[in-house]
């Protein structure tokens, strides 16, 4: 797997002790790592991995070692797409956002 050091910070990420974290984090760092070893590219899986820290409300601080470890990883990545990446996240979000804000074409 050409993705093996996310792997590996998600995989530590999972087995720290996550009990004063919401539910939905640990059950959607289960679902990226396995979305990565299904072949899902390493930006749309920091992605979603930003998008669950952004819908939990979390806090880098409270997190456990292994998850700042991640947290920091991730945060560095996003910061590092070029043009033609954010274009195209942009992009895919702005048609997901139409959609809610003019409602399907039914």
């Amino acid at each position: 797997m050409e993705n093996d050091n996310l792997f590996n910070l998600i995989d530590a990420a999972y087995a720290e002790d996550l009990s004063d974290q919401p539910k939905q984090y640990k059950e959607g760092l289960l679902n990226v790592a396995k979305n990565l070893s299904s072949g899902t590219d390493e930006v749309n899986v920091c992605i979603a991995i930003y998008a669950l820290y952004h819908d939990n409300y979390m806090v880098p601080m409270s997190f456990p070692k292994a998850n700042r470890i991640l947290y920091q990883y991730v945060q560095d990545k996003l910061k590092k797409l070029n043009q033609e990446e954010l274009r195209n996240v942009n992009l895919g979000y702005g048609l997901v956002a139409t959609h809610f804000t003019f409602s399907p074409f039914n």
